[in-house]
């Protein structure tokens, strides 16, 4: 249960992150860069008075979750994609969470309009008490209505002050887990869909370009021991992104310094995330507030 004064600051990044969700599909354009994106949107969060709870993800198509643009980015919006943009905005560490999938491709707008219902269905049963494989049931019966596949190794989460994952998960199809939703507690809920043929699963690829604290001791050299003060001082517990060091530490140094800070596991690495055949992934999300009679959508109406 939050105190007045962390639910103050919940609605006031939830409050951003609902105008700004109204505008993503105007920035998300065929031939736009996936890095002018990134920046631009992040900047409109500092702009309403909130900082990125972590980097702008611009998933596009086989992507589920993890990329965000590496400095010097060269990647654009393809035409004919499915394009997921997952952002989130803290204010005092206290963390709203939101996607939009935006489809250029008329065939694949199923697969949006059934991440779009099941996350409506599961808010609908959002209530203290219910089972949290119960929300998975509902988001996997709403997706095979539409003869598509859940993605069943992602899931929605609990958020607690500067963790966005805090220990109970949202599935997104139906098991035995007995966890119950509890009043006062916030969570992200994410559907993911894909087509019926695909292997419903994700898996990690090679490259990561989302970072997290981890420890403060195990630096080696001078370069990354200032690096890692710097990351434990202005993103805390909180990811970051290798492009946001570019505008304290020259882009080669922080490079190497990262290197050393991940091979001594004093930062940890967020693996790109696709879809294990290579099919096209939509995503919907919201975060809610669990009250006494149900819960209260705080990144939209």
């Amino acid at each position: 249960m939050f105190d007045t004064q962390a639910l103050g600051s919940f609605r006031k990044s939830g409050e951003i992150v609902a105008r700004l969700r109204k505008e993503v599909q105007m920035m998300v354009k065929p031939g736009v860069q996936a890095l002018r994106i990134c920046d631009e949107l992040e900047q409109k969060m500092r702009d309403h008075g909130g900082k990125p709870a972590f980097p702008v993800n611009v998933g596009i198509n086989e992507v589920a979750a993890h990329y965000t643009s590496p400095p010097g980015d060269t990647l654009t919006i393809p035409a004919g994609c499915l394009a997921k943009i997952d952002f989130g905005v803290q204010v005092d560490g206290y963390v709203t969470d939101t996607s939009v999938t935006v489809c250029f491709e008329p065939r694949l707008e199923p697969l949006a309009q059934a991440a779009d219902e099941a996350l409506g269905n599961a808010i609908r049963a959002f209530r203290p008490g219910v089972k949290l494989s119960e929300i998975g049931r509902v988001v996997q019966s709403t997706i095979q209505k539409y003869g598509l596949r859940p993605i069943s190794n992602l899931t929605g989460h609990k958020i607690e002050r500067y963790t966005i994952h805090a220990g109970k998960s949202v599935p997104n199809v139906g098991g035995m887990n007995g966890t119950r939703i509890e009043e006062g507690e916030v969570y992200a809920i994410e559907p993911f869909t894909t087509l019926a043929k695909a292997a419903g699963a994700v898996v990690n690829g090679s490259s990561a370009y989302i970072y997290r604290y981890v420890k403060p001791k195990g630096a080696t050299t001078e370069d990354s021991k200032k690096l890692l003060a710097y990351i434990q001082s202005n993103f805390s517990t909180l990811p970051f992104a290798s492009r946001w060091l570019d505008k304290t530490f020259e882009r080669e140094t922080a490079k190497k310094a990262l290197y050393d800070l991940i091979k001594h596991k004093c930062v940890s690495a967020y693996p790109v995330l696709v879809e294990q055949t290579g099919n096209p992934v939509a995503q919907s999300e919201h975060t809610v507030l669990v009250n006494r009679e149900g819960c209260t959508i705080l990144t939209g109406p």
